[in-house]
């Protein structure tokens, strides 16, 4: 095994390389990243970042690897949501970024699914692109900016992921912002507690 010792202010990352039992109704799966916290005689303590757990196991259960040489630029990337380290190939693309290289997004396919929930159905979304604001003065509901709507701002339609209903027309920087939020109550409640 590589040598565990870091330098005074670099992390060891490594992953499991089999899926470890380590509860009746916890475990730590295959790929799962974490960071070493210390070493023991047979192996190291680790902190899982999936589980929120340190874990004590055995030189054969985990992998190092370098963190500086993860993400879209290389074939393996961490997911931020499962945080396992995958191919990155199963993250989908999100943009271009400088010099046409493509940036994906930070979740893997897997996470996106259970992340965008359900989807409007086709009817209630072309019922609601007929009063589309365009090129009009347009004051989203939510943040109160003033914009020219698809001149100056983007106005898009929000829904709810859980049910699939349209809730209306916002900016996208608030479209973004409840999604961020995963248009969960209790969530935005807690940031409204932290700002205040």
């Amino acid at each position: 095994m590589r040598n565990m010792k870091k330098s005074e202010n670099k992390k060891v990352f490594v992953f499991a390389n089999k899926r470890i039992d380590i509860s009746a109704n916890q475990f730590i799966d295959k790929y799962d990243v974490g960071i070493v916290e210390s070493e023991t005689e047979n192996g190291a303590k680790i902190f899982f970042i999936r589980a929120w757990k340190s874990v004590d196991l055995k030189k054969d259960d985990f992998k190092i690897f370098n963190v500086k040489k993860v993400g879209d630029a290389f074939p393996k990337k961490i997911c931020n949501i499962c945080h396992r380290l995958i191919n990155t190939k199963k993250f989908a693309r999100n943009q271009n970024g400088v010099n046409n290289r493509h940036v994906r997004r930070p979740s893997c396919v897997d996470c996106r699914k259970n992340l965008e929930g359900m989807d409007m159905s086709a009817k209630t979304k072309a019922e609601w692109m007929k009063n589309k604001p365009q090129d009009i003065p347009f004051e989203c509901p939510i943040c109160s900016k003033r914009t020219i709507a698809g001149v100056t701002c983007k106005v898009v339609l929000d829904h709810n992921h859980k049910t699939g209903e349209a809730r209306g027309w916002v900016c996208d920087s608030c479209n973004t912002g409840i999604g961020r939020f995963k248009d969960d109550v209790d969530l935005i409640k807690r940031a409204i507690k932290f700002v205040e």
